[in-house]
């Protein structure tokens, strides 16, 4: 990770409780030329004062206030095109169940000139919970994972995952054609990827931790839009896999 600049997208929503320590976290680990964005989605608990208080004098520290249409998508790819002199551009929870202790080993796999982006995953080896999870919640998971693996072929073990890393340069070739809706963002763009042939798509394992303060995103809206997404992917790829070949793009 040499001479690249890293920018680490804290997405958050009502995310107070969290936030400060996330931060501190990540800027404790020295990373060289590391930055933050924080893309806030209107939070109403006081998440961008809390961030403006405490890092109002850190450089490495920005707040974007993320305008409509709101969701965790579009304040990903927003704040990703505004860091256009990234190298890295990485996503992460800010409520504490990414841990900032798997961050450089997810980084570090960017050594390899032909890894394209990386995904924290926690179904992979050495990868996993610190806590057992509940059945029903185990089985949206592994069921959404196999859905993705059969109607769309990519071969990532953990599509929702929100963990995850990628080349500005690979960031750019599929950029224009992101429909980003809802929050389950690594699906679209490891697909997107796949079918434009720039794959070196990566899982490095991750032990996914429990939210500290504050409520779980996660909901049947959330599941839906999940599957909307899917669908829509298996409708588009012929088309689109099409329109990037003849583009080069």
């Amino acid at each position: 990770m040499m001479n690249q600049k890293i920018t680490i997208v804290l997405p958050t929503y009502n995310e107070a409780g969290n936030i400060v320590n996330m931060i501190r976290n990540i800027l404790d680990l020295n990373i060289p030329q590391l930055s933050v964005v924080v893309a806030d989605d209107a939070s109403r608990d006081g998440t961008q004062q809390q961030v403006l208080e405490h890092f109002a004098n850190e450089k490495r520290v920005r707040l974007y206030n993320h305008p409509p249409p709101r969701g965790l998508s579009p304040s990903v790819v927003d704040a990703f095109d505004l860091c256009a002199d990234s190298d890295i551009l990485c996503c992460m929870d800010a409520d504490g169940q990414h841990r900032v202790e798997d961050l450089p080993g997810l980084l570090g796999e960017f050594a390899n000139e032909n890894v394209n982006m990386v995904i924290g995953s926690r179904y992979i080896k050495d990868g996993g919970f610190t806590e057992k999870w509940r059945f029903d919640r185990l089985l949206t998971s592994r069921s959404a994972t196999l859905l993705a693996q059969i109607l769309l072929r990519i071969p990532v073990q953990d599509p929702m995952s929100g963990f995850f890393a990628i080349r500005r340069s690979a960031y750019t070739v599929i950029r224009r054609h992101l429909n980003p809706t809802g929050f389950k963002i690594v699906l679209e763009f490891s697909w997107l990827l796949k079918i434009s042939g720039h794959n070196g798509i990566l899982e490095h394992p991750i032990v996914f931790a429990m939210r500290q303060h504050g409520e779980s995103k996660l909901s049947g809206k959330v599941i839906g839009q999940y599957l909307k997404m899917l669908l829509s992917c298996v409708w588009k790829e012929r088309s689109l896999k099409h329109l990037m070949h003849r583009s080069g793009k």
